[in-house]
């Protein structure tokens, strides 16, 4: 599937998974929560490999207040559990229903977690911002794997809502994205933000004739594709001389917290020409900025970058060389000058009836997008509609005392890490402050 112009990596996606030679950088676990959530966190432990033994490499845990939505999940993954909380009838949209149904299965649910993910290297919160149980859950759920043996090992899978998709839903997620702001620089690793409105009208542009189930299976399927690529690049190929973007550095990688931004795209191998830069530096620049699942990211704040470029033999022989690296890695710089550490991973490996060059790139330790000031605009204008008086509403509001307050601004709110740790002669560990204290 292409997705944002050309940026197509199905093809190597493909043989990866047919492939019984390749391995996975990290264990994955998904902690799915509601029902967009929940189907995320399926499709991602439902992926297989080609490896012997090793059919299925990732465990879900799938968690939600609503019998029927839980029901119709189907999977082929026998590591995927099924938990239904509640009385089975769903929390309405209303995030506090939710939260209240998690606190009070809190200790089944962590159970649930510690045997389900013994094995997992890394744990993801999957949810969709909006709803009730998924978006009520989130903080509940972070903070029982970080008082329970995962912390510094999980991060968030996060759905944005369309902008067509109501004052509820946008007004339920904002709230919730004002919390995951004031936690996201201690309290979990990497943000991986899945936006609807930019996937929605990608895939719309290019199936103008399918259906919504058609374009939530895709989107299910095309977070779950992306993240196990970059989980197979980083452990499978070997690098082309010295330049190497390996397991260990994806999981500082993913362990960073703030927002992980992605891109993969690629390119015709007989468009690149090394000596005309042009050729290939600008479509580069473009994918990275755009993304695949999210955009509008400031990416001159990223602490931390890598790109990992695979093609054939051939290819790798013409177009791995000084010039080549040399173009690229300053134009990463012009992208992100403050990240800290920026490899570029060169591979070669068989690619059977293709001649492309495939490239990925991960950017970590972002703020929050840009993009979500279009929800706080379009859901402040939706209050302000609700708002606008006539007549009728002006004696209503007089005789019930009628208000309503306007849409809150998402503040980033800056906390110095360093404010709560005490110092210490003798070098003594001294207990970790608990980032949900804030809360």
């Amino acid at each position: 599937m292409i997705v944002s112009g050309k940026n197509d990596t199905q093809g190597l996606q493909q043989q990866l998974l047919r492939d019984s030679n390749v391995d996975i950088s990290m264990k994955f676990g998904f902690l799915g929560l509601g029902m967009g959530g929940c189907s995320i966190a399926a499709a991602c432990a439902d992926i297989e490999m080609a490896k012997t033994n090793y059919r299925f490499p990732y465990s879900a845990l799938l968690v939600n207040t609503n019998k029927v939505d839980l029901d119709k999940i189907e999977t082929k993954n026998s590591l995927i559990r099924k938990l239904l909380v509640g009385n089975g009838k769903g929390a309405g949209r209303n995030p506090s229903v939710g939260e209240q149904i998690f606190r009070e299965n809190q200790e089944a649910i962590k159970n649930e977690i510690l045997t389900q993910f013994k094995d997992s290297e890394f744990v993801w919160v999957v949810a969709g911002l909006g709803g009730g149980t998924g978006t009520g859950s989130i903080i509940q759920a972070a903070q029982t794997l970080y008082n329970n043996g995962f912390d510094n090992k999980f991060g968030l899978i996060l759905t944005l809502p369309r902008l067509t998709e109501g004052k509820v839903v946008l007004d339920n997620a904002l709230e919730q994205l004002q919390t995951i702001s004031r936690l996201m620089d201690s309290a979990f690793g990497s943000i991986i933000l899945v936006d609807n409105n930019k996937l929605y009208g990608d895939y719309t542009t290019l199936e103008p004739n399918a259906s919504v189930s058609d374009y939530l299976n895709f989107s299910n399927e095309y977070v779950a594709d992306t993240l196990h690529e970059l989980n197979i690049i980083t452990a499978s190929f070997k690098p082309y001389g010295e330049f190497h973007f390996d397991s260990s550095e994806f999981e500082n990688l993913i362990k960073t917290p703030r927002i992980l931004h992605l891109a993969k795209f690629s390119l015709p191998a007989n468009s690149v020409d090394t000596d005309q830069s042009l050729t290939y530096i600008r479509q580069l620049e473009e994918y990275i900025q755009n993304g695949v699942l999210s955009g509008g990211y400031r990416l001159n704040k990223a602490s931390r970058l890598a790109v990992s470029i695979i093609t054939n033999e051939s290819t790798s022989q013409r177009i791995f060389n000084l010039t080549f690296s040399n173009t690229i890695e300053k134009q990463l710089l012009e992208i992100a000058p403050i990240a800290s550490e920026r490899p570029i991973a060169q591979y070669k490996y068989n690619l059977k009836n293709k001649n492309d060059i495939y490239f990925y790139v991960l950017l970590a330790g972002l703020p929050l997008p840009t993009s979500i000031k279009a929800l706080v605009e379009e859901n402040t204008r939706l209050i302000d509609l609700e708002n606008a008086t006539d007549d009728e509403d002006e004696v209503f509001s007089a005789l019930a005392g009628y208000s309503r307050t306007k849409a809150k601004k998402i503040t980033e709110e800056k906390v110095d890490p360093f404010s709560t740790l005490s110092s210490s002669s003798n070098n003594a560990k001294t207990k970790k402050p608990n980032p949900f204290d804030l809360l």
